[in-house]
């Protein structure tokens, strides 16, 4: 099996006094969509608490025709957001190259990559490869297989993960995955999924804004929050199915929050044929940092019906903001949501079993506010980084 360096409790027992390394980053920040660049700017904000770090962005991280919409914000940066170039396009080398050269003369002891899709393999294959002599090359593997087939993911990966000295998982069932992939000899660092500071996406929900947004919701008893882009993996549509079946007694809204990858359409329609259209409100689109902070302010909890996942970067957002995570048991979101600690966990592709979580949630939602804490406390990013640091060391 892959070289484990360090798993969790290695981290959570090891030293915090160790000379911070020297890091470059390359990977996607503001004004570039999607959740992995809030996660990317974190984590230079932990390594810079520590030492120097340079950081580079994309001015487009994806080929045109892959990814819908803008892959930009439509909104400045706000002081939170940290300052990146944004020096590389997806399809041209040219600034592959200059990256590299940056990477040189910033003198970085390690060059760290998010790797999230096969789709990035020509860039990332190109700069693992042609990194600087003496740079640690560390890839954090947001996604090993992905959700949904694509013929030759798994070839295109491997192609690329295989020349890293370093590979960081967030999930028990990444080491598999990476071995399935014949990358048993990668030195392996079996992380955690760190978990947001309260502050990332912004200042707290003023309360008469939450509690305007409840009014307008009809003040139900349980606000339950979906996030992110809409894709058929995450089971948005398990999550309206599930209404039906709660208790009547209960009065629960389900908001839908995040840009739809599929046809909203039949959702809408089962919304309709299921009288749910006063319960079930959809946002669909970006969602901006004010927007983001309200929907999770808002929320009682945070609901994942996932079919499949590495893991879910929703996870960290809804802990950040003191809510507790109702998930279903699928790839690692066991391993990010304790099981009556900081959430609940439920059998996938059952819209009653998800309805009964729900239900659970309702009577002891006040009991899992500790946890939340605990776990916050636990899995900062700062621990996360310095984790990486010893590995990078440990070479």
């Amino acid at each position: 099996m892959t070289s484990s360096l360090f798993d969790q409790e290695t981290a959570l027992a090891a030293p915090t006094s160790l000379a911070p390394v020297r890091f470059s980053m390359i990977g996607a920040a503001h004004p570039i969509t999607g959740g992995v660049a809030p996660f990317n700017e974190a984590i230079v904000r932990a390594m810079r608490a520590r030492g120097p770090a340079d950081f580079i962005s994309w001015n487009r991280l994806y080929p045109p025709l892959l990814r819908r919409g803008e892959q930009t914000a439509p909104e400045p940066g706000r002081p939170g957001h940290e300052p990146a170039p944004r020096l590389l396009d997806w399809h041209d080398p040219r600034t592959w190259r200059r990256a590299m050269t940056r990477v040189l003369d910033f003198g970085a002891q390690a060059l760290v990559l998010p790797w999230l899709h096969p789709v990035m393999t020509p860039p990332f294959r190109w700069m693992l490869r042609h990194a600087p002599r003496d740079v640690s090359r560390v890839v954090i593997c947001h996604n090993v297989e992905l959700h949904e087939r694509l013929p030759g993911a798994a070839m295109l990966t491997r192609a690329v993960l295989r020349h890293a000295d370093l590979l960081v998982t967030h999930a028990p069932q990444q080491r598999a995955e990476l071995a399935r992939l014949r990358l048993d000899e990668i030195p392996l660092v079996e992380a955690f999924l760190p978990i947001f500071e309260p502050d990332d996406f912004g200042d707290p929900t003023p309360t008469q804004t939450i509690q305007a947004e409840r009014m307008r919701l009809g003040e139900p008893d349980l606000v339950l929050l979906t996030y992110g882009a809409v894709r058929p993996y995450k089971g948005v549509d398990l999550a309206v199915e599930a209404m039906q079946f709660v208790d009547p007694s209960l009065d629960v809204r389900l908001v839908i929050a995040g840009k739809f990858w599929i046809d909203p359409a039949p959702i809408r329609e089962r919304i309709a044929e299921l009288g749910l259209g006063s319960r079930v409100v959809l946002h669909d689109g970006y969602q901006s940092d004010e927007a983001t902070a309200r929907h999770f302010d808002t929320a009682d909890a945070v609901l994942l019906p996932y079919r499949s996942a590495s893991q879910s970067g929703v996870v960290s957002v809804a802990f950040a903001r003191a809510r507790p995570v109702i998930a279903t048991r699928v790839g690692g979101l066991p391993s990010a949501v304790r099981d009556g600690v900081d959430g609940l966990i439920c059998d996938p592709e059952d819209p009653v079993a998800i309805a009964r979580a729900i239900e659970r949630f309702a009577i002891d939602r006040h009991r899992f506010q500790d946890g939340v804490r605990e776990t916050c406390q636990r899995r900062s990013f700062g621990r996360y980084v310095e984790m990486i640091e010893q590995a990078v060391r440990a070479r």
